[in-house]
């Protein structure tokens, strides 16, 4: 019915040269100040924006670093929001996840970071996409289904679809990249077809990139593919 990686070597001197300006900042969320990393383009004018949201360990650098130099080259925004602080979590684990408290806060969370990239001046406010990895990926994917949300497109790294959210997936869902490991055994493949299948079913225009061999965490080479991947989709959907 349709209703940790390893071997890529930044250069921070290439964020500059590829036009992009970052800084730190903070928005509040809940009365709790939340730290956002970005890097907005140089050249004037509004651009589209992702918002990059972190996996389960909290890791906002490791993607940040090698996605910032790519989307620069672009004229895109990237925004990394730092979503555990409004819950004053480290390190989230399964029963923290699934608590019934801060899964919906922390999407809570990162609707007002949206308010805030949307409120930058160099940020086209219809034309943000969300980038989630592992949890982040869930997280993503559960937001994408609210209209409020106004996301243009999702890709999805090594994630799924919360249950609660499978009926929110219907033919207006935004354009959606799909990146798993076919031997992950954090989150299982199984959960990328079934978000596949899904999309196919509502014929919601949609990627999926399969990796062989590769786990929940990807080898240099497979992070070069995920990184041309989704520079390729988001240029054509965003």
């Amino acid at each position: 019915m349709c209703q940790r990686g390893s071997g890529v070597t930044i250069d921070k001197g290439k964020l500059k040269a590829a036009g992009i300006q970052g800084r730190m900042a903070s928005f509040i969320s809940g009365g709790v100040p939340v730290r956002i990393d970005q890097q907005e383009p140089a050249a004037p004018g509004r651009h589209p924006a992702i918002l990059l949201l972190h996996g389960s360990g909290g890791n906002v650098g490791f993607w940040f670093d090698r996605v910032a130099p790519q989307l620069g080259r672009l004229n895109l925004g990237l925004y990394a929001a730092h979503y555990f602080n409004r819950t004053g979590t480290i390190r989230a684990d399964r029963d923290t996840i699934l608590d019934g408290y801060h899964f919906p806060t922390w999407q809570a969370t990162i609707m007002d970071a949206l308010k805030y990239l949307r409120s930058r001046p160099s940020v086209d406010p219809d034309r943000v996409a969300l980038l989630g990895v592992s949890l982040g990926a869930f997280l993503a994917l559960g937001l994408a289904t609210d209209k409020a949300a106004r996301i243009r497109a999702v890709v999805e790294i090594s994630g799924g679809v919360p249950e609660p959210a499978i009926g929110g997936i219907t033919s207006d869902y935004p354009p959606t990249l799909i990146i798993h490991g076919d031997a992950d055994t954090v989150v299982p493949v199984t959960m990328a077809h079934q978000l596949e299948g899904l999309l196919k079913q509502c014929s919601v225009p949609h990627q999926a990139l399969i990796l062989p061999g590769q786990g929940h965490w990807f080898d240099a080479g497979a992070q070069l593919r995920i990184l041309m991947t989704t520079a390729g989709f988001l240029a054509r959907h965003l």
